[in-house]
């Protein structure tokens, strides 16, 4: 779903100045660096997608009227797919953009979070900004019991940043270290739905949702079988186990054992797979599950006193391993 979201961002249309501004700036701080070449400041942003580079490149020459470079970086070593790399390095047109950018501040330091145009903006800005955010370094894990969207910040600063635009659209994110790597991650799959459609990825989402969906319908079912076939079992293991405590029960009162109680037992001992309501329903008179369970309880309760009395085994002593729940 990554490669989908990110095809789909890569052509969002934006007008207003402020956004794409906004976009170039957050795409910058988190795909990219400041470099020092032969006295020059460089700016480099190195970017999984192509379609997401040739966009930096042209919101670059068309909001900030600089000249950018987009090389393709081959595959090699632990990199099994081609980079993407956007330079600016031409004359004084990395440390301008720099500064237009909100990259340095007006002493020449790097800013560690996100330009305060963009933290102090509108609510497009803080999408755009998201918007770059996942150009740069963003994630979206398949609908299920991980399912995440995170984004790889460049420090805790940029991170805070970056769930703090998110607070602004309504959506709820949080910002977590991971082995050393500050991450901004939103694990509510609602909140997930809501950014992307504020982001502009509505394919996307429709997709997404499809696949949740289905997952979550085929989830509900397997619980469902698996907790049918858990009580089918622990029904019939009860049921048998009621039939062997009373025939225990009838050995231990012979024909001392009130009539309607033997009726009942007996019922129970020829049909030990049947239910409460089966066997009201053979009885004659037919009787209820509640009337036929209370006869059953009512014979073991006489002969466990009579066994007690006696000093014999009760009729749980007849019970085996496998008919105890």
């Amino acid at each position: 779903m990554t490669g989908v979201v990110k095809d789909e961002l890569s052509r969002v249309p934006v007008t207003k100045p402020c956004c794409r501004k906004a976009e170039v700036s957050t795409l910058l701080r988190f795909a990219g660096g400041l470099h020092l070449s032969e006295g020059r400041v460089v700016i480099e942003a190195e970017l999984d997608t192509g379609a997401a580079a040739r966009r930096l490149r042209a919101n670059i020459s068309e909001v900030f009227g600089h000249p950018a470079e987009f090389l393709v970086l081959a595959p090699s070593g632990l990199r099994k797919t081609s980079r993407y790399l956007v330079r600016v390095s031409k004359g004084q047109a990395g440390e301008t953009l720099a500064r237009q950018a909100g990259l340095i501040d007006g002493h020449g330091r790097p800013v560690r979070g996100l330009p305060r145009q963009v933290v102090a903006g509108a609510a497009c800005d803080c999408e755009a900004a998201w918007r770059g955010a996942f150009l740069a370094h963003g994630s979206l894990t398949e609908p299920g019991r991980s399912m995440a969207l995170e984004i790889t910040c460049p420090g805790s600063e940029a991170a805070l940043a970056l769930v703090g635009a998110a607070r602004r659209l309504k959506v709820h994110a949080k910002a977590r270290d991971v082995r050393g790597v500050d991450r901004v991650v939103i694990r509510d799959g609602e909140a997930i739905a809501a950014m992307l459609t504020r982001l502009g990825a509505h394919q996307a989402v429709l997709a997404w949702e499809e696949r949740r969906m289905r997952r979550e319908v085929r989830a509900t079912a397997n619980r469902l079988a698996n907790f049918d076939d858990a009580n089918l079992r622990r029904s019939a293991r009860a049921a048998v186990a009621a039939g062997a405590r009373v025939e225990r029960a009838l050995e231990i009162l012979g024909p001392d054992a009130p009539q309607h109680l033997t009726m009942a037992g007996r019922l129970r001992m020829a049909h030990r797979q049947a239910s409460l309501e089966e066997l009201g329903q053979l009885a004659d008179p037919p009787l209820t599950k509640d009337a036929i369970a209370g006869r059953i309880r009512r014979l073991l309760a006489m002969a466990d006193r009579r066994a007690f009395e006696q000093g014999i085994p009760n009729t749980e002593a007849c019970l085996t391993a496998d008919m105890l729940p």
